[in-house]
């Protein structure tokens, strides 16, 4: 299964909705009487959380109204942050503290067609400030101290190449953290010593020219199966991680030090695991297969819980208007034990604008 198959199989279509309620990240927001499709896109392992899991982002965008719903599950509580409509949101990043945000959007602009923006903004209200804006964007993440940002960056569209981007908050400026490039990228993180970066993607290709060439990438490439690298620096390699791994694993994040990888399959479900920098891996936690995949999960910094971000569906199987929150304590391969379960019905929500500007 591709990445982009993961993102085919995740989307939610609800269709035929009288007075509609839709969620707006973790909220709600009452659309309209009349009946209307809405699509949720939440992809596993792609939605904001913070290094503690006390705070995640989820994202709505439908016909009339898009959205960024952050969620404190400690305080019982959800920002949500409307963007309006004919802007589509996605891949929110949270800074470590949780008061700031980065997010993509594509603006229905038609001076803007065909290209991504992105945005930096407070997660409790106020004006978004746009930090780049390029043919495509992938994957934000912050660095520890938060004043970074990390992001796949292109100027080829989707199926483009993209080359590994770092973005100083403060100045603006950007530079490319590494001279190779990638067909296509999955995710990216800083490694927590400071010695460089851990990257999920399609390649690597020594150049953007090569990696705009399909048939000079790898196998596992022209399958469409990203891979796991560390670079370390700008004018090195990049070093292929966790080779002999079997199965398909895609990055998730760093915790204690050690790499978490994660691994989707309808036949199994969903698996999490730490593994070493020697590619010794331990399970931390692995759901139920088939139908009751989660919609989205993540692993705590300290690797002793996982947190999942499921719709929820009634007797017949039509998807609802609110999602069911999770969190569990990792264990030797179970499911975990369930130390909170919330419905975003449950948590208090307080509306605010995000104005793009």
């Amino acid at each position: 299964m591709t990445v982009e198959d993961v993102r085919r199989s995740r989307r939610r279509v609800l269709v035929g909705m009288a007075a509609a309620v839709a969620v707006s990240g973790c909220g709600k927001r009452v659309m309209s009487e009349e009946a209307a499709a809405v699509e949720v896109f939440v992809v596993p392992g792609n939605f904001g959380a913070t290094p503690d899991l006390r705070r995640i982002a989820l994202t709505y965008w439908g016909r009339d109204s898009s959205a960024i719903g952050v969620c404190d599950l400690q305080a019982g509580s959800v920002e949500v942050l409307n963007a309006g409509p004919k802007v589509g949101i996605g891949m929110p990043a949270l800074s470590p503290d949780g008061e700031t945000m980065a997010f993509i959007t594509q603006a229905w602009d038609p001076k803007l067609a065909g290209l991504d923006l992105l945005y930096l903004a407070p997660t409790r209200g106020g004006d978004a400030r746009r930090i780049g804006t390029r043919a495509h964007y992938e994957a934000p993440s912050f660095s520890p101290d938060g004043g970074r940002i990390l992001v796949f960056a292109g100027d080829k569209g989707v199926l483009g190449s993209v080359q590994l981007v770092e973005i100083d908050l403060a100045s603006g400026a950007e530079r490319v953290v590494w001279s190779g490039a990638f067909e296509g990228g999955h995710k990216a993180v800083y490694d927590p010593t400071g010695a460089g970066y851990w990257v999920g993607g399609m390649g690597p290709a020594a150049s953007l020219e090569e990696a705009t060439g399909w048939a000079t990438l790898d196998y596992d490439t022209k399958n469409g199966s990203p891979r796991i690298f560390r670079i370390l620096r700008e004018d090195e390699p990049a070093r292929p991680f966790a080779v002999n791994l079997g199965g398909r694993w895609a990055l998730d994040g760093v915790a204690n030090d050690q790499v978490v990888l994660g691994a989707l399959a309808l036949e199994t479900g969903s698996r999490a695991a730490l593994v070493n920098r020697q590619g010794e891996a331990r399970l931390l936690w692995r759901s139920p297969r088939g139908s009751e995949l989660p919609d989205g999960w993540a692993v705590s910094a300290d690797a002793k819980r996982v947190l999942t971000v499921r719709i929820q569906k009634d007797d017949a199987g039509n998807f609802l208007d609110r999602y069911e929150i999770s969190v569990f304590e990792t264990g030797s391969g179970e499911s975990g034990k369930v130390l909170s379960q919330v419905l975003s019905s449950d948590l208090h929500a307080t509306n605010h604008d995000l104005r793009l500007v």
